[in-house]
C-alpha cells in the first residue's frame, strides 16, 4: 500500500493578534524509509556526547521544556545537527503565511482550505498515487483542523485521508514539521527586520541566517 504522511504545525495566534499566521505541511514518502536517516542522525548525537531530545525550536532557542538547564552552546549544536538531518531526510514542505493585512479571524480558515485546495490540486496526480495519506496534527487550532478536512476530503475523498492526533515529542517528522515552519517564521522577522538577539545567537545575523538555514530549509520546499 502505497501511503503518503503528512505532518503540520503552525505559528501565530488564530486571531491573528500576532500579526501573521504560518501554517507548515511536511510531507514523507513512505516507500522510502525514514529510519535510516533517523539513526544517522541520532547516532551523531550520541557520539557528540549531546542528549537526545524531541526537537522543539521555540524551546531549544529560549532554554526552555526539556532544554531548560542546557547551555546555549550545546542547544546551538542540537539545532546543528537536527538542520543537517533536515537536509538530509527524504521529506519535502510547504509553509503558508497570512498576514493581519488581509487575513483576520474570520477569513482565516478560508484562506487556508483554499491554499491547501490549490496546493493538492496543482499536485493531484502525484497525490492521487497514493492510497492513504495519513495526516498527523495536534488539532491545536480549529480553524487548521477544519481546513485540513475540508481541502484533503475534498479533493481525495472520503476514506484517503486519514487524520490522527499527534504531538511534536511523538515523531521526528512531527518535531520535522516544526523545525521547518520556525525557520519560514525567522525568515519574516530578519526580513522586517524585527530578529531577536537569541535569533542572532543561534541563527547569526541576516546574512548567516539565510546562507546556513534558510536555503537549506527552501531546497525542501515545494
Amino acid at each position: 500500500m502505497a501511503l503518503l504522511s503528512v505532518f503540520c504545525d503552525e505559528a501565530g495566534q488564530q486571531d491573528m493578534s500576532a500579526g501573521y499566521y504560518l501554517l507548515t505541511l511536511v510531507l514523507h514518502d513512505q516507500s522510502t524509509p525514514l529510519g535510516p536517516f533517523v539513526s544517522d542522525y541520532e547516532s551523531h548525537v550520541a557520539q557528540n556526547g549531546l542528549p537526545d531530545i524531541a526537537f522543539h525550536m521555540k524551546d531549544l532557542l529560549h532554554g526552555h521544556g526539556d532544554y531548560e538547564g542546557i547551555g546555549q552552546s550545546v542547544r546551538k549544536k542540537l539545532l546543528i545537527h537536527f538542520n543537517i538531518f533536515m537536509q538530509k531526510a527524504p521529506v519535502r514542505y510547504r509553509t503558508f503565511v497570512y498576514d493581519s493585512y488581509d487575513t483576520d479571524a474570520k477569513t482565516l480558515s478560508a484562506r487556508m482550505r483554499r491554499d491547501i485546495v490549490n496546493f493538492v490540486y496543482d499536485n493531484l496526480e502525484w497525490f492521487q498515487s497514493f492510497d492513504r495519506v495519513p495526516i498527523y496534527y495536534d488539532e491545536g487550532q480549529a480553524a487548521v483542523t477544519h481546513a485540513l478536512h475540508e481541502a484533503f476530503d475534498y479533493l481525495l475523498g472520503s476514506g484517503v485521508a486519514d487524520y490522527r492526533l499527534i504531538g511534536y515529542q511523538d515523531r521526528r517528522l512531527a518535531q520535522a514539521a516544526d523545525y521547518f515552519c520556525s525557520i519560514e517564521l525567522a525568515a519574516i522577522r530578519y526580513e522586517r527586520g524585527e530578529e531577536s538577539n537569541t535569533y542572532r545567537k543561534f541563527y547569526g545575523l541576516r546574512g548567516d541566517f539565510k546562507r546556513n538555514f534558510l536555503k537549506q530549509a527552501r531546497r525542501k520546499s515545494i
